[in-house]
């Protein structure tokens, strides 16, 4: 790392280039030229760096000067000072890291800029750069093994592009933060709404004038989310590296893509070992019976019927048809049989160009990637989202890069670590207060085979 003597030196040179290159504008009467423009704003980028560093560097200089003249002033009075009665300096790092980008314009600057330490480890690294690797406790002199953190707001970016689009299932869900390796909440533990079993045993009485009231208890159960860790390893070319606006678009994009998909698939696919529970590997999912008779690989609209009528009833006004594309021509030619005629049972609000989902019963039709395939248990499922909890890791994307990994194939490894646990809310699918047939918060359809 430059001394001081150096870097105040090194801003004074770039205050003095910069003022020359606005005078040279301004002599010759016209508008800058691209080069002398990318040139600021390279000077402007380095002086930031630069004046955090010194503003820093002074701020403990001036600490520890004060501890020095107190010091003097007692010793000059004659009086005995204890040590643990001095100012004590602590909290000090480089104001550089009060800046969420660490000093880089955009992500595609950074990731340059780590391809180029990487690449020229003898060379003399961007201060940025230096600051960056230094956090992960790691030699700065030694490129080859070097790793370093990227900077939290390109971070923040790639986290904030996975919670765009329909099939982003977990900003949809019942979301909690967690502060340390677990959180367990408490959950109703009823499995039946008839009378002495709705809160696991809350039960009210009509009683008469006077007379003495019978006690109940509710049950509860621990629900318990544990952050399971997501790893996502993002391989950039040193070529597309050097092109720093298409590396950070390329990376983000990557990085947030994959974190949406597995996030998603294990919302409702998941096995809870080591991932989320998902819809179709809980308890509470209920599997309507295919139709008897009914052809493989089809649904008809008594399938859908009854799904909707085992689907709870307060779970009905968030609730969402995620469905596989396969089974849209399947869907938009259902009806259900009226005298000679029939009525459709699914149709796009305002007809076939009138709007971006469909809905039967009112609620929306989602295609998403997760749904299996035309035929098979879970390529329909009707669920609220709201009745799935989510436990997301405080901490949220923790970011780093190395080129040791793949130094021999020219390209360098961006890895990003996510947390999230997540389960239905309900363990087990509800017995009705009147009736036999079971509800809960997600419904599917047996395999048809």
């Amino acid at each position: 790392m430059d001394t001081y003597a150096e870097m105040v030196e090194e801003r004074e040179m770039l205050e003095k280039e910069s003022e020359e290159i606005v005078k040279d504008s301004d002599d010759k009467g016209q508008n800058m030229q691209q080069e002398q423009t990318d040139r600021l704003n390279e000077i402007s980028t380095r002086l930031g760096v630069l004046d955090a560093t010194i503003k820093a560097r002074d701020d403990a200089v001036e600490a520890v000067a004060a501890v020095h003249r107190r010091r003097d002033r007692v010793a000059k009075e004659g009086q005995i000072i204890e040590s643990s009665a001095l100012p004590v300096v602590k909290d000090m790092h480089n104001r550089v890291e009060d800046d969420p980008n660490r000093g880089f314009f955009n992500a595609g600057e950074f990731f340059s800029a780590a391809y180029t330490a990487f690449m020229n480890p003898t060379q003399p690294k961007d201060e940025r750069i230096s600051i960056l690797s230094a956090v992960t406790g790691t030699s700065q002199g030694e490129g080859s093994s070097l790793g370093m953190l990227v900077p939290p707001s390109f971070s923040t970016s790639i986290w904030d592009e996975a919670n765009v689009g329909a099939e982003n299932l977990l900003s949809q869900t019942d979301q909690y933060n967690v502060e340390g390796d677990s959180l367990t909440m408490l959950a109703n533990a009823e499995t039946s709404r008839a009378t002495g079993s709705r809160y696991g045993g809350v039960r009210g009485y009509w009683i008469a004038e006077a007379a003495q009231m019978t006690s109940s208890k509710p049950k509860v159960r621990g629900l318990k989310l544990e952050p399971k860790e997501l790893a996502v390893l993002v391989y950039a070319t040193d070529k597309l590296l050097r092109n720093t606006t298409a590396a950070g678009q390329y990376i983000i994009r990557a990085a947030s893509d994959e974190i949406q998909f597995m996030t998603g698939d294990s919302i409702i696919n998941g096995d809870g070992q080591g991932k989320p529970l998902g819809l179709m590997a809980s308890a509470s999912t209920l599997e309507i019976a295919a139709e008897a008779g009914q052809a493989a690989a089809t649904i008809v609209a008594e399938n859908v019927i009854k799904m909707w009528t085992r689907l709870h009833a307060r779970a009905r006004a968030g609730a969402v048809w995620y469905i596989n594309q396969e089974i849209e021509s399947e869907l938009t030619t259902m009806k259900i049989d009226i005298g000679t005629s029939g009525q459709l049972i699914y149709m796009p609000a305002g007809g076939i160009s009138g709007a971006p989902y469909a809905s039967i019963y009112g609620r929306p039709v989602v295609p998403i990637e997760y749904c299996q395939a035309l035929g098979t248990a879970g390529d329909i499922i009707l669920t609220n989202m709201q009745w799935y909890a989510a436990g997301v890791k405080s901490a949220g994307m923790r970011s780093d890069s190395s080129i040791h990994l793949r130094f021999d194939y020219n390209e360098t490894a961006f890895r990003f670590l996510f947390e999230v646990d997540g389960q239905p809310w309900l363990a087990s699918a509800l017995t009705p207060f009147k009736g036999t047939n079971t509800l809960s918060s997600a419904v599917t359809i047996a395999t048809r085979s």
